[in-house]
């Protein structure tokens, strides 16, 4: 099943090419530091994820919280992407409280593309861009966790105004601790690219 993935977080190469003589990062090194920051992503969210007692799995159904993350080679840049739902406001740090707005059927009959097709509804052959009113959608479910670890069902609030509020999240740090572990691993992997370059003649190319 196709996921949709979100950018959240840009990294500028550049300084970390100055940690070898400002040496240019080529796409290769970039990649390298890139699949270097992804790995920490993946197990410190994890973790932030474990403390709370949560299970990671994604509100929307898509992959896990350590399943979610990718990135991609801008110029000097490394782009990092999610599909986990609400990935910006996590990788921001605090949320406050509010109403959460985008667990309701009124959310999901304005924007039906946004929702994935739950595993009930690719079995009937309905469609993404259906409602239920069409007869082409099931009304919105959400899982929650109770306090015992079971996963119950409920059916999500119609209306904006009737939305769950939310109680807020405390700091979640983990990609300011991936991008500092990324960075003390690139050391080596920029090292390693600096004696091939060296190897060719050639330490600009």
């Amino acid at each position: 099943m196709a996921v949709n993935k979100t950018k959240f977080k840009s990294v500028r190469g550049k300084p970390w090419s100055e940690m070898e003589g400002g040496i240019p990062l080529n796409k290769s090194t970039l990649r390298r530091l890139g699949y270097a920051v992804v790995k920490h992503l993946k197990l410190e969210s994890a973790k932030d994820f474990a403390k709370r007692g949560w299970n990671g799995r994604d509100p929307m159904g898509g992959p896990p919280i350590w399943k979610s993350f990718s990135f991609k080679v801008e110029g000097q840049n490394l782009e990092f992407y999610s599909s986990f739902y609400g990935m910006k406001e996590l990788a921001k740090g605090d949320i406050p409280s509010r109403k959460m707005t985008w667990l309701t059927q009124e959310a999901k009959d304005k924007k039906p593309g946004n929702y994935e097709l739950t595993k009930r509804e690719r079995k009937l052959g309905m469609k993404k861009y259906g409602t239920p009113g069409e007869g082409t959608r099931l009304p919105l479910i959400i899982p929650l966790e109770n306090a015992g670890g079971t996963i119950i069902f409920r059916v999500a609030p119609l209306k904006f105004a009737d939305a769950w509020v939310h109680p807020g999240i405390a700091k979640f740090t983990f990609f300011r601790r991936a991008i500092e572990k990324g960075r003390k691993a690139s050391a080596q992997i920029i090292a390693e690219e600096v004696v091939k370059m060296l190897a060719k003649g050639d330490p600009t190319r």
